[in-house]
């Protein structure tokens, strides 16, 4: 069976490479409730999410930067281009991706397993410290990502100063699953989330419809934290049986969905898990034998 990354990664020559596809191929598959080409929200477009994609690229292209001065600069240049949270869910889950492939330098791409980025990511999250911590909450500060990281004991809104991040996120970790990534050293992303957009794909044999399709697999089989943030664990729960009443091979059934997720305010717009899928698309670039 053919490969339908092959194409894509002898076009990568390093982890900025595969940041730019990620995030661009994550924005142009049409996925449910989410912009993509044609399907534009009222402040955020298509072209956002490109640029958004090019600056990240810049940010984690090969300098020594700690992994959180990379995440802040990159939201903080991408907000001021564009006034709005393009992709700051990508740019915590790719941080700590972008360091570990740094990490595995030595190890060929396609020699590379599950268990050897689980390894490089635990690294590199157990180096975080104060600094790290304060470069993360200001990015979310400056994205204005009402509920990430809130908690009774830590408002992300109220901090000035050194921060354990890793403390922070495992507080949240229960209603953002950015959060629990953080927490959980990302075996979640691997081991709930990589291997559907995997076989979807594959099973697909087409990467833009598979990576849609995977989406709306994703979103029957757990509640999107986005939502529940924004509207409670209630109607998080009622778009995940929604989910589960679309017909995958009924076009019309999915647009309905897909129009149903799109209002005005966005408030159904399930944003974690396309983040989630952008995570999923780096790893799966950067590992033709995963």
């Amino acid at each position: 069976m053919t490969d339908p990354f092959h194409s894509i990664r002898r076009l990568i020559q390093k982890p900025a490479d595969a940041v730019r596809w990620a995030s661009v191929l994550e924005v142009t598959a049409p996925k449910v409730g989410n912009v993509y080409p044609g399907r534009p929200f009222k402040d955020l477009t298509f072209f956002d999410f490109v640029v958004a994609a090019d600056i990240a690229a810049k940010h984690f292209d090969g300098d020594s930067k700690r992994m959180s001065k990379r995440i802040y600069k990159a939201v903080e240049e991408t907000h001021g281009l564009t006034q709005t949270n393009v992709n700051l869910g990508i740019l915590l889950l790719l941080g700590p991706l972008v360091a570990a492939d740094e990490l595995m330098t030595r190890l060929e791409r396609k020699q590379r397993n599950a268990k050897d980025w689980l390894s490089a990511i635990n690294i590199v999250l157990e180096s975080l410290d104060g600094q790290d911590g304060q470069n993360i909450f200001r990015a979310i500060q400056i994205a204005g990502a009402g509920g990430l990281g809130e908690v009774d004991s830590m408002d992300i809104a109220a901090v000035y100063g050194e921060v354990d991040v890793l403390e922070a996120m495992r507080l949240s970790m229960d209603r953002d699953r950015v959060a629990k990534q953080y927490a959980t050293e990302f075996v979640d992303l691997f081991e709930e989330v990589l291997p559907i957009v995997w076989h979807s794909i594959n099973q697909s044999g087409d990467l833009l419809n598979g990576i849609a399709m995977a989406h709306l697999q994703l979103l029957r089989d757990q509640t999107d934290s986005l939502i529940a943030r924004k509207n409670g664990i209630e109607a998080a729960f009622a778009v995940r049986l929604r989910a589960a009443e679309v017909d995958a091979e009924d076009a019309a059934s999915i647009q309905n969905f897909d129009d149903y997720l799109r209002d005005p305010s966005h408030r159904l717009n399930p944003g974690t898990t396309a983040d989630l899928i952008a995570a999923s698309l780096y790893i799966l670039l950067r590992t033709p034998n995963l």
